[in-house]
């Protein structure tokens, strides 16, 4: 079912792990021909959005499939791996939160793997050049402010490093742009449809995860809010086994599948 109507605006939703539904249902959207002209992200949805707009839908699909602990968090195999294996039972996370909050008092988990492939596959100039908007949410620790930023408006080779930083979750180490902090945007705004709304679009896509993160109120009159939910429940954010991955990647498709065939079906 190919569908070209209108240009829609995307948001994606932070959720850490859970960002492979978003990616899975991105395939749906772009196997039936919607026009995406406007993108905006928080934490997991930023990294997901930047390779939406640089036209790297399918890339992103491969690298969530083949996603494995040590790709996101140096050791993860110590910190993450058995805790995966035993499906974040309750025993096992309480063990599991000492251990971060230990590595939080001592600066946080080595996000360098996550970093070193993030810089790996995005391309600024690809990004700046495509004619999709782009934003971004993250907050500026330093100076204590939230920063809500369209690529226009990031200086000139700092583009990665902002989308970086929004996804720089509390319990990993700092982002660290022009010698200030920044942290996960999700405390500010874990759902950014305002940024896209302001930039005048009005049928905007809305792609959910359940992250935990501060979701802003938003002035919905006159919009026309498609959301895309998760049918069953996702993995735990912090879950970065391709095992979820996939299963993830796979619901995220079939989910975007029903919900957009059922919207046009009704002649919205």
């Amino acid at each position: 079912m190919r569908l070209i109507r209108y240009m829609y605006g995307l948001v994606l939703e932070g959720g850490g792990g859970r960002g492979a539904y978003q990616i899975g249902a991105c395939r749906a959207i772009s196997e039936m021909g919607l026009e995406i002209s406007m993108v905006a992200g928080t934490s997991v949805g930023a990294l997901n959005g930047a390779m939406i707009v640089q036209g790297d839908v399918e890339k992103a699909y491969d690298i969530w499939y083949d996603l494995e602990p040590n790709n996101v968090i140096k050791m993860a195999d110590f910190y993450l791996e058995g805790y995966v294996d035993h499906g974040f039972r309750p025993d096992a996370m309480k063990s599991f939160i000492r251990r971060v909050k230990k590595v939080i008092a001592e600066g946080g988990l080595d996000v360098e793997p996550l970093e070193k492939m993030v810089k790996g596959v995005l391309d600024e100039e690809r990004i700046r050049r495509s004619s999709t908007g782009f934003g971004v949410v993250t907050v500026d620790l330093t100076e204590r402010k939230a920063v809500e930023i369209y690529k226009e408006d990031i200086p000139k080779g700092q583009l990665v490093d902002y989308v970086i930083a929004s996804a720089s979750f509390p319990a990993f180490k700092r982002a660290i742009i022009d010698g200030r902090a920044f942290i996960d945007g999700a405390l500010y705004n874990n759902l950014p449809i305002n940024m896209v709304s302001d930039r005048g679009l009005k049928d905007i896509i809305v792609l959910r995860t359940y992250g935990m993160g501060i979701k802003r109120r938003v002035d919905t009159r006159g919009l026309n809010i498609i959301s895309i939910l998760p049918s069953e429940s996702l993995s735990s954010t912090l879950d970065f086994s391709n095992r979820s991955a996939r299963k993830n990647l796979k619901l995220g498709y079939e989910d975007a599948c029903r919900v957009l065939e059922n919207h046009f079906r009704q002649g919205a």
